[in-house]
């Protein structure tokens, strides 16, 4: 019984794994000079005065383009997307670096 909890348990962390790997395997990091003008003014508006770093160039599901970068502002980490043309997609609190970093405190 023990050996079945633990081939479940090893399948369970390898699927998350590989999940994880196929959502970084479609983006490529760039620096904020190397992304088109439209996305970095959007980005940045969008950030209302926060550093970005670092910035995702990815494959929406629909097929099209979008940039994506964390930001923090007012203490919460902020997930925003826009696309190639620098029009809003989303833009979110990331609760997933935030339970990551309230699990590493610990």
């Amino acid at each position: 019984m023990r050996m079945t909890w633990l081939f479940v348990a090893v399948i369970v962390i390898a699927g998350g794994c590989a999940h994880k790997a196929e959502e970084e395997e479609n983006e490529v990091k760039l620096r904020p000079d190397e992304v088109p003008p439209a996305v970095l003014s959007a980005l940045e508006r969008e950030a209302g005065g926060a550093a970005i770093t670092t910035v995702d160039k990815e494959q929406a599901k629909d097929g099209r383009t979008v940039y994506e970068t964390d930001v923090m502002m007012n203490g919460k980490n902020w997930e925003i997307k826009v696309d190639e043309n620098g029009k809003l997609v989303s833009k979110k609190i990331d609760e997933e670096n935030e339970e990551k970093e309230e699990h590493e405190k610990k």
